[in-house]
């Protein structure tokens, strides 16, 4: 039944959300999602991590 389940399932289409841009696998849209849409990083100092 799931009334007590704390899984939620996520459906993801073959566009992108904020670009709608369009792929042939929902996974490439994943893929999309996670490296064009990534919040910047105002500046990452290599010696100091």
């Amino acid at each position: 039944m799931g009334l007590f389940s704390s899984k939620k399932e996520i459906v993801i289409s073959n566009v992108c959300p904020k670009c709608k841009m369009t792929f042939a696998d929902p996974e490439r849209t994943l893929r999309h999602i996670a490296k064009a849409h990534q919040p910047k990083r105002k500046f990452e100092c290599n010696s100091c991590g």
